[in-house]
């Protein structure tokens, strides 16, 4: 996932000074060339201080990169607030898991969210996380956090506590876990000790993370102040697990002269309309509908946007992904594919979308498209991971430690003013309309939330109580205040 590896990883029985000089003026050129932009990332860390990590950005020194420990080399690719910025190759090991999803709250507090393997029956959803390896859960985080990538110190949170349940191998290792975690937990009696050990992340496994992801957390009719709130939840966009998806796409391409494209279309149609129906069946029985993003891990942002646009009050806005062109000064803007519609629901009501600081990705894209077409967002700043990622991408080699560097190829730049078209631009003409107002949204020019996260119109931090009854009591709350949005 999205860990700095610690140095002893990166020595790897090499020199220091040899191994972390020759990758740091590798991945400076890099960075350099192939980055979208660094000119946004100058601007957020000039606005946001206090959400940044590391104090120098090494790329835009005037002498060459004095990459002399790896710390150094750590430190330099987390200046870049990345998200999406990750360490993989065979010495960074393949996924595992402990079976389990943990979520946590503003101050600190994590539950286990998710059990989808059977052997960790030993914890139950609910259980209060006290301690992890002896280690109290608040101090534990904070540690955490402070070794992973990202914008925004609320997403570094979640993100530390989504990477304890799942993750490679050197993102384990870099938060001073070995091959089990040993947790003090608490339900309803008392404290107890609970080692579960990591196993590899299988098709079997993913199958059920998906499921697990997707479970509700709240009551299909919510009812709070003369209003009925229908909820729906979406966990991932992950069409590979969907049955109805794999039913449809494999039906498709059987038919003579069907591309590998448009059988994926037939797929995502499939998996859009039966999206549609069970929103239109909630619809006729309630006068609010309210969309749980709250820790969708993303995927595939077609399928967001198909959904996004059956439901939508208007057209969502146009998306382009900004792109480096190796020419300073110069980005290249080309405008997202949109998929013919698959249908649209049939009975509108108010939407509300709630998130979280777990809200990544396609999660994120959804939120803006929405939002772009006039729904409510409520909840928490999402985590700021919209940039493009190739998950299969091989990533940008270091030589010397055998460890590769994937980070966001492309940033998303959305479009409600239709202000915008494909082709070379002046980065700094983009980055100051995107970075005006403190990066503020704005339903009137281009807007972004790349590491700043998508900050919703009614804050709603997540508490303790929260964790515990679904965010229930969160809602009614957010429900009463939409009279003051609107």
């Amino acid at each position: 996932m999205k860990y700095l590896v610690c140095a002893l990883t990166l020595l790897l029985g090499v020199s220091q000074s040899v191994s972390a000089a020759n990758d740091g003026a590798l991945l400076r050129d890099h960075i350099l060339k192939y980055y979208p932009s660094l000119l946004y990332v100058d601007k957020y860390r000039e606005g946001f201080p206090n959400e940044i990590q590391g104090t120098k950005a090494f790329w835009s020194a005037a002498s060459p990169p004095n990459v002399a420990q790896p710390n150094d080399l750590i430190a330099a690719l987390a200046q870049l607030q990345d998200p999406h910025v990750s360490l993989v190759g065979k010495r960074a090991g393949k996924s595992e898991t402990l079976g389990v999803l943990f979520r946590t709250s503003s101050d600190g507090n994590m539950i286990v969210w998710r059990v989808f393997d059977e052997p960790n029956h030993r914890v139950k959803v609910g259980d209060r996380v006290l301690a992890i390896d002896d280690v109290s859960t608040r101090a534990w985080l904070q540690r955490a956090a402070s070794l992973t990538f990202g914008g925004n110190r609320r997403g570094r949170y979640a993100e530390a506590a989504l990477d304890l349940g799942l993750g490679t191998a050197i993102v384990h290792r870099t938060a001073h876990l070995g091959k089990a975690a040993r947790l003090l937990v608490q339900g309803n009696g008392a404290a107890r000790l609970v080692t579960l050990t990591y196993q590899p992340m299988d098709g079997r496994r993913a199958l059920a993370l998906t499921v697990a992801l997707n479970q509700a957390d709240l009551p299909r009719i919510i009812a709070s102040h003369r209003r009925r709130i229908g909820t729906l939840r979406i966990g991932a966009f992950a069409p590979q697990y969907d049955p109805v998806f794999l039913a449809a796409d494999d039906a498709a391409s059987k038919k003579p002269g069907t591309t590998d494209d448009k059988a994926m279309q037939a797929g995502y149609c499939a998996v859009t309309a039966a999206f549609i129906k069970r929103y239109d069946s909630l619809a006729r029985r309630s006068d609010v509908l309210l969309l749980d993003l709250r820790g969708n891990l993303g995927g595939f942002d077609r399928e967001a946007r198909l959904e996004a646009g059956a439901i939508a009050p208007s057209i969502p806005a146009r998306a382009f992904d900004l792109f480096a062109t190796g020419k300073p000064g110069v980005v290249r803007l080309a405008e997202q594919t949109v998929d013919p519609s698959c249908g649209h629901v049939a009975h509108r009501r108010p939407i509300v979308v709630l998130v979280d600081a777990g809200t990544r990705s396609s999660g994120e894209l959804m939120v803006a498209w929405l939002w772009s077409s006039g729904a409510t967002i409520a909840g928490e700043q999402t985590a700021g991971a919209d940039g493009g990622l190739d998950s299969e991408a091989k990533g940008f080699p270091l030589s010397i430690s055998g460890l590769n560097v994937r980070m966001s190829g492309n940033f998303t730049i959305f479009d409600p003013s239709l202000q915008l078209n494909e082709g070379d631009w002046s980065e700094k003409a983009i980055v100051a309309q995107v970075a005006a107002n403190h990066f503020g949204l704005s339903r009137y020019r281009p807007f972004a939330f790349q590491s700043v996260g998508f900050r919703p119109d009614i804050l709603a931090p997540t508490t303790l109580s929260d964790l515990r009854d679904g965010g229930v009591a969160s809602v009614k709350r957010i429900v009463s205040e939409l009279r003051v949005v609107r």
